[in-house]
């Protein structure tokens, strides 16, 4: 169905039935395999229609709170944190606020468009932008404007050869 690779119209029931439905597998996936599956994120689309819609990000959160046992949903880091975290306690569920590591920021603290010149970092722009979330908790836009984002958890993206091999580097900083 490309579930997560394209946004699918569907009727909140039916968005919650999709998304229940993979965490279900998933979870049964990872514990056929001595796992346990802690978090949910959302993938591409379904990511992105979640941060730009709130109906549709407030189903994925029913969703996650109406499970057989407690799962963390992990979401883009932006300036409405508060708002989020909000919507999130009303619903009783955890959530990890995300940042990319190897990607830039518009001004409204979005992730800028990969179309556009800039959007993946560098190794060495990433490995400043860690440094700078991790020592000041801001990052610094495509424009220069400096936003304070809460930051639970990092990503680097695997297309990203720079990102990949930056990661050790990262986690240096991180421990230090």
């Amino acid at each position: 169905m490309g579930f997560g690779r394209r946004s699918i119209k569907a009727s909140p029931a039916e968005l919650k039935a999709m998304v229940m439905y993979q965490i279900a597998a998933i979870d049964g996936m990872a514990a056929s395999l001595g796992l346990t599956l802690a978090y949910v994120k959302p993938h591409g689309a379904m990511y992105n229609d979640m941060m730009a819609n709130i109906e549709v990000r407030q189903v994925i959160m029913e969703a996650i709170a109406s499970y057989h046992r407690p799962l963390v949903l992990m979401l883009q880091s932006t300036p409405e944190a508060d708002t989020i975290q909000a919507e999130a306690d009303a619903a009783g569920i955890s959530l990890w606020f995300e940042i990319f590591a190897d990607r830039c920021y518009d001004d409204d603290g979005k992730l800028l468009a990969r179309s556009k010149p800039g959007a993946v970092h560098t190794k060495d722009k990433m490995l400043a932008q860690v440094k700078q979330l991790k020592e000041q908790g801001t990052i610094t836009t495509v424009s220069g404007n400096v936003l304070n984002l809460r930051a639970d958890t990092l990503c680097v993206h695997g297309d990203n050869m720079d990102g990949v091999n930056a990661i050790q580097e990262i986690r240096e900083m991180i421990k230090q």
